[in-house]
């Protein structure tokens, strides 16, 4: 084989092994964790896990199995629309949260709102250092509360994804289907982890402050594409198609060099 032929197999292994160390997948990084098994499941059957996984940053929010049970009973639809709302369309992980001012809050776009199916600020949540309690989720949607807090992080690939346990599934007032679950009395609460979930009656009030309000002239719209200067990672079919053509272009030049 002549050496034309080495450096153009040895420059195409490369270019895989480079792809193939930027991929992620969800279902593989949440699967060490046990605790988590409810929600992982819930992103492969509603097809969640396929969306982040082509996703170039993102971070997930997980809810614990013994915190599940508010979400019980949701028809597909509706629990593809509330998982979506869990999935932001950036990268944030605790170093990252810490550097939030307080009581300031910052509008942060999601899975859901890229869907084009979000309406009256659905795809938005609000994510607020109240300088008392942890970093607070909540949905931009109006009659959503302030009730989700962050419990730590689970695991990263910066500055790919991140995985952020919350104290429960966020409330989305507005969502068919999902409007008026609430958290079951029953259910087992939340082990003790790095702080404890508020209840209701105890749920921090909004701050008095005057956050960045999430777009409003279409809102329903999805998520316009991020002016970052990274470009985003290709999906895992359109990786394999190049790959099928590169190994196809290799076995007709080899006999020509």
């Amino acid at each position: 084989m002549s050496s034309h032929a080495v450096a153009f197999l040895s420059s195409f292994f490369f270019v895989l092994s480079a792809l193939a160390a930027d991929a992620f997948n969800i279902n593989k990084m949440l699967s060490a964790y046990p605790d988590f098994t409810n929600f992982n499941n819930l992103l492969i059957q509603t097809g969640i896990a396929g969306e982040i996984n082509k996703k170039h940053r993102v971070t997930v929010l997980v809810v614990a199995n013994s915190n599940m049970a508010a979400v019980n009973g949701v028809s597909k639809d509706a629990m593809k629309e509330v998982l979506g709302v869990h999935v932001i369309l950036d990268y944030y992980d605790e170093a990252k949260l810490k550097q939030l001012q307080t009581k300031q809050s910052t509008i942060l776009t999601t899975l859901y709102q890229e869907s084009g199916r979000a309406k009256n600020q659905q795809g938005f949540l609000n994510m607020t250092n109240t300088g008392n309690t942890p970093v607070v989720f909540a949905s931009a949607a109006p009659g959503s509360k302030l009730d989700c807090t962050l419990v730590k992080q689970i695991t990263a690939q910066p500055p790919k994804v991140s995985v952020l346990q919350v104290s429960n599934i966020i409330n989305i007032a507005s969502i068919p289907n999902s409007a008026s679950y609430l958290p079951d009395a029953s259910a087992p609460k939340l082990r003790k982890a790095l702080a404890p979930a508020p209840s209701r009656a105890e749920a921090p009030a909004v701050p008095q402050i005057s956050p960045t309000k999430p777009p409003s002239a279409n809102a329903n719209a999805p998520a316009p594409a991020s002016t970052s200067s990274v470009v985003s990672l290709p999906s895992r079919d359109y990786l394999a198609s190049t790959i099928l053509m590169i190994f196809s272009w290799a076995w007709l030049l080899l006999p020509m060099v």
